[in-house]
């Protein structure tokens, strides 16, 4: 079968070649062989074969050649674009994570009809309308649980110290706000989160800015880590709120670098004067590197953060024949100095194979400043969340976090709030009880690096196979005592992690608007005297 999909997969590459190059003589002659290949493998190969399945295989290796986000959905899988666009979906309500080989809910929508039918988070899904999820991905467990609104579904659910249970409900439209919280710090400036660039991105930034300036916000931070992006024209209006320039924004440009459109300012500025901080992070893309990016070529506002992820590529939807839709990269975008931030080339030669990425070239801002292509965007100044030790990265890891979290949830009393709530003893004897249960172990890195060494001690001239075994003594004595080391650290972390899933995003954020090192931070530049002006070299 493998042979077949590989065979198949090539004819397809062969005819996405040929009509790339416009010979229809090609394209027709290749759909003919396709045409025969499929008939051969449904009526003689060993195994029954589906034309859908045949030919769905084919279609994803073919898109597989081209770059990540050129994706073909079929009509099951309808919902996915509908989130993409819009922030809505027919569905439960839920998100899931997978451990090992078994599906668990791992947030809920607080009024999403799982919720409303009493599901909780940790809870462990076996089955779908009768469909196992064992051994099964999320996104197969996803496309289970998605569907029409106003379709029924039954879960078969496991809960921790409870029979197995059985909860038939109506699927619903759950429509996610784009902008799930905004607040304003004590120093007065206004935050915003923006969580996707959907339909409703940027009337919900408008009214959170006036919302906040009418509140008395005198700077402003637009959130924009975790966000990896959405519609385009979402994003220019965004950054029509923060300028008034008849410059453009950003630009496309499709096949051989022609330019396809310009954009320009739309409607109103609401903030385009007072002080700006716009963060990212690895996870910040497309839309939100146009956002930063035409901020930051204006000079118009501090870009604070991390290394954004570097997406440059512009996707349109386009409908298939019998309800299937394709996600196709049509263009790459391009900043108001020229520089486009992809920063992996998927371009091909005529032979299909990647081309050599060229090195990257310098651009300038509006006051000077050098800025590079090909990279993302670099924040003008670093800022970065504090690390956890690798012990909670290994609970996490083995999710631990959510079984405890699955236990604990429904005990906790919500009045203490989001931004107060704090763990007692009582919740860390729970948790190490879950540790204790789990049989809890994890092997350091300083430890792996030292079994490494051990294999070539002998070769070593002033390092003896004791001298390793006798570090390696000492790190598993530390890492024996964990609980009494890393308990702050462990302790921080579950906070975070039991008020995330206990009051959602918007508690999350409420905490993180007193509790977030970069949020913090950046609030403070934006009040220093001279520090603007200084990152940004305008006066």
């Amino acid at each position: 079968m493998r042979k077949l999909l590989i065979g198949l997969t090539a004819i397809i590459a062969a005819l996405m070649m040929s009509a790339s190059k416009g010979d229809p003589f090609e394209t027709s002659k290749q759909l003919e062989i396709f045409t025969n290949v499929l008939r051969e493998v449904q009526t003689q190969y060993v195994d029954e074969v589906s034309a859908e399945q045949a030919v769905g295989s084919a279609i994803r290796g073919m898109l597989r050649k081209l770059d990540p986000y050129t994706v073909y959905y079929p009509e099951d899988q309808i919902e996915d674009v509908r989130l993409l666009q819009t922030g809505a979906y027919g569905g439960i309500g839920c998100t899931i994570q997978r451990v090992e080989e078994e599906i668990f809910i791992s947030s809920l929508h607080p009024s999403g009809p799982a919720s409303k039918a009493g599901l909780q988070v940790g809870d462990h899904i076996r089955t779908v309308s009768n469909t196992s999820t064992t051994g099964k991905s999320t996104s197969e467990v996803s496309t289970l649980l998605k569907g029409t609104p106003g379709t029924e579904v039954t879960l078969e659910i496991g809960r921790y110290n409870c029979p197995t249970q059985t909860y038939t409900f109506n699927r619903e439209d759950i429509v996610q706000n784009p902008v799930p919280f905004h607040g304003l710090s004590e120093n007065g400036t206004g935050y915003i989160y923006l969580d996707a660039f959907t339909e409703r991105a940027s009337a919900e930034v408008g009214k959170a800015i006036q919302h906040l300036k009418s509140q008395g916000a005198n700077a402003f931070i637009l959130d924009l880590r975790g966000n990896g992006g959405g519609l385009l024209m979402e994003a220019v209006k965004i950054v029509s709120f923060f300028v008034e320039t008849t410059d453009t924004i950003v630009s496309t440009r499709g096949r051989g670098g022609k330019i396809q459109d310009v954009y320009r300012t739309q409607g109103r500025a609401l903030w385009p004067k007072g002080p700006v901080a716009v963060l990212i992070d690895g996870s910040s893309a497309s839309a939100s590197e146009i956002v930063a990016g035409a901020l930051q070529d204006f000079d118009r506002a501090l870009i604070l953060g991390e290394q954004s992820f570097g997406k440059g590529l512009v996707q349109q939807v386009h409908p298939l024949p019998f309800g299937a839709q394709m996600k196709v990269t049509v263009a790459k975008y391009y900043t108001p100095s020229g520089r486009c931030i992809q920063k992996v080339n998927y371009d091909r030669d005529e032979d299909g194979k990647r081309e050599e990425k060229e090195k990257s070239k310098i651009f300038t801002t509006a006051s000077g400043r050098p800025v590079v292509d090909g990279e993302g965007i670099a924040p003008d100044s670093v800022l970065q969340s504090p690390y956890y030790p690798e012990s909670v990265a290994a609970l996490n890891a083995k999710a631990l976090d959510l079984k405890f979290a699955g236990r604990v949830l429904p005990e906790l009393n919500p009045e203490k709030g989001a931004a107060a709530f704090t763990m007692g003893e009582d919740l860390w004897q729970a948790f190490t009880q879950v540790l204790e249960e789990e049989g809890f172990e994890f092997t350091s890195i300083g430890e792996l690096q030292l079994e490494g060494l051990l294999e070539d001690v002998n070769q070593m001239d002033y390092i003896t196979e004791e001298d390793v075994e006798s570090w390696m003594a000492v790190l598993a004595e530390r890492r024996g005592k964990v609980l009494e080391t890393d308990k702050e650290a462990m302790v921080e972390y579950l906070e975070d992690y039991l008020v995330s899933k206990k009051f959602g995003t918007v508690g999350t954020l409420e905490r993180g608007l007193l509790a977030d090192e970069v949020v913090v931070i950046a609030a403070d530049i934006l009040h220093q005297p001279g520090t603007i002006e200084r990152l940004l070299n305008v006066k």
